[in-house]
């Protein structure tokens, strides 16, 4: 037999053993493909593995437009299991590790849901999560992404997820602020408590407005956010999360308007795994109109968002033995009476509650407000649902960069969740350029601010029991009469379950504060905002909020009562880790604002 029959022969006994033995695959409809020939059978030559219609020992359908391998970096095997998007539907990879389905007509990225034993991915420039293609998808086109995988030593029980609201830089300066306040704090932070053996494993996510309607700092602020990390060696995954702010206004629709935030930092709805926790992030800003300089919009999740999430929970198994955060912008909460979810107004908020009942554990992580809250939702609680936590957060920018807080009083900073297993162990909101202790201020009932006899001084006179106008427009601020002759305390992470306020003197219980029944404003804070940066607009002081706490003074004036303490107990519910917070000073001026 000569060499050139020999090498026929081979080839076709080679062809034949590759088809008897390839792996059975899943087409596009999640069915097996028909049983592969028996040697009996003629059978057609395999098609190469370079020309894509064999990927890892599975057959690629035509008619599929996405597809690729998922690989472990340390084995060089396929990884089975992984959920892939398009950002519309999804699929799973097969046993070799392959994915194929066809690309929804708007599909911008494919990218996968990461499973718990694997590391984040980081971009090799940035730093920042790559969990995403980067190529330009062609829907029309057969596209092949593929994507390698590091495990973990072990899934992550414990870690730490730090949440940031709203950087909202608008201009160079804001930039500069974020960079060189909000920035060095939380690695400083780290590094300090790191080294107590506290916040390990961490995850950073902004919860939107990661600019002020201004395009020109998307690259400077991803330039910020980029080599994050605490130690100088181990970069920081730094996620994000899409605000109302995020979206291209000048663009001509909602599609079109979330172009910029994709380019930086890719999709804005997706999903990813640490140890026994699910987070999903989405985008529930929807645009409504638009005229190509401003549009107005709504907080929801629309019709075919819900389907992407039911698709996307639906492949997270034993969710009873799991915890949930939803990352969004917008506040879930509201006035509505069935759980305070806004039904009426926003879309699909009470679908997306009752999805997240199904888990062991679920919160809501937002921003949006500017000023810190903390809300539970019961109205959608199913028989083997609890309560659903929203934390809604303050803004790292606080009042947009002009002073070191938010519009209520609160410092500008971040918060941060030490997870363990399927629960939060503890949580705690930080103040840029303070000590995690700083969780409230103690007032004055009786203290004017402004006005011809008030200290500080300014033209808008204001009290903590009539409140007070301000601005051109006269704009009202409320008070409460309970608080004169009162110690006014602002405990800007409490709620009105998990927190008891006690007051001592001398060592000695006096009483426990009660929390102001209706919402009033931080007087002090308004005051702040009118009489010294001259904030002549509501945007400024209408904040009003239940988190203030009072008790009446022994002889009816604060400032004449010695050798007290507010002392503020948090129990966290899931966990019962109690923290105790305490202040034994009036606030009596701006300092620190």
């Amino acid at each position: 037999m000569n060499k050139i029959l020999l090498k026929k022969c081979l080839f076709v006994l080679i062809s034949a053993t590759t088809l008897i033995s390839g792996v059975v695959a899943c087409d596009k409809n999640g069915t097996p493909p028909p049983t592969p020939p028996t040697p009996q059978q003629p059978a057609e030559p395999s098609v190469p593995e370079e020309t894509g219609k064999i990927i890892n020992g599975t057959e690629i359908d035509k008619s599929n437009t996405l597809i690729g391998l998922i690989s472990d970096r340390t084995t060089k095997k396929g990884i089975p299991g992984v959920p892939v998007t398009d950002g519309y539907t999804f699929t799973v990879t097969d046993e070799n590790g392959v994915y194929q389905f066809k690309a929804n007509s708007a599909c911008r990225k494919v990218y996968y849901t990461l499973p718990s034993e694997y590391k984040v991915s980081l971009d090799t420039k940035t730093k920042l999560p790559l969990f995403y293609s980067t190529s330009t998808i062609s829907p029309g086109k057969q596209n092949r992404n593929d994507f390698l995988l590091e495990p973990l030593d072990a899934p992550e029980k414990n870690f730490t997820f730090l949440a940031i609201g709203d950087p909202q830089c608008k201009t160079n300066s804001d930039v500069n602020r974020f960079r060189t306040e909000t920035i060095p704090d939380m690695k400083k932070f780290l590094v300090d408590s790191q080294a107590k053996g506290k916040y390990n494993n961490v995850y950073l996510m902004t919860m939107g407005d990661i600019t002020f309607d201004n395009t020109v700092q998307w690259k400077p602020m991803r330039d910020v956010m980029s080599r994050f990390t605490a130690n100088g060696t181990d970069y920081i995954p730094f996620f994000n999360t899409i605000g109302n702010h995020d979206h291209d206004a000048s663009k001509k629709n909602q599609y079109e308007s979330t172009q910029n935030y994709i380019d930086n930092f890719g999709p804005v709805d997706y999903s990813f795994n640490r140890g026994d926790v699910h987070i999903i992030v989405m985008d529930n800003v929807l645009v409504k109109t638009t005229n190509g300089k401003t549009w107005t919009y709504s907080g929801g999740i629309s019709a075919e968002q819900l389907k992407w999430l039911r698709a996307d929970l639906a492949l997270v198994k034993d969710k009873q033995n799991k915890m949930v955060f939803f990352c969004a912008h917008i506040p879930f909460r509201g006035s509505a009476k069935s759980g305070g979810a806004s039904v009426n107004k926003d879309k699909n908020y009470a679908e997306v509650l009752k999805l997240l009942t199904e888990f062991h554990e679920a919160h809501l992580m937002i921003g949006h407000t500017h000023y810190p809250q903390n809300w539970i939702h019961t109205g959608y609680v199913t028989k083997s649902g609890k309560p659903i936590y929203e934390h809604v957060h303050g803004a790292a920018c606080g009042a947009w960069w002009s002073c070191n807080m938010n519009t209520n009083g609160a410092p500008n900073g971040y918060s941060l969740y030490e997870i363990e297993g399927n629960s939060i162990k503890n949580w705690v909101a930080k103040g840029t350029k303070n000590t995690v202790d700083y969780q409230m201020r103690v007032y004055d009932g009786n203290q004017i601010y402004g006005g011809s006899d008030g200290n500080p001084a300014g033209k808008y006179k204001y009290t903590w029991y009539d409140g007070g106008t301000g601005g051109s427009a006269n704009i009202k601020a409320a008070g409460n009469s309970k608080l004169k002759g009162a110690f006014v305390t602002a405990i800007w992470n409490d709620d009105d379950t998990n927190w008891k306020v006690e007051f001592f003197q001398d060592g000695k219980k006096v009483g426990d504060m009660k929390r102001v029944p209706s919402k009033i404003t931080d007087i002090c804070v308004a005051s702040y905002f009118f009489n010294k940066l001259n904030k002549n607009t509501t945007t400024w002081t209408t904040t009003t909020a239940q988190h203030y706490w009072y008790i009446s003074a022994p002889g009816g004036d604060p400032t004449k009562v010695k050798n007290w303490e507010v002392r503020a107990t948090q129990t966290i519910p899931s966990s019962g880790q109690v923290n105790v917070y305490t202040c034994n000073s009036l606030q009596t001026d701006y300092s620190g604002f």
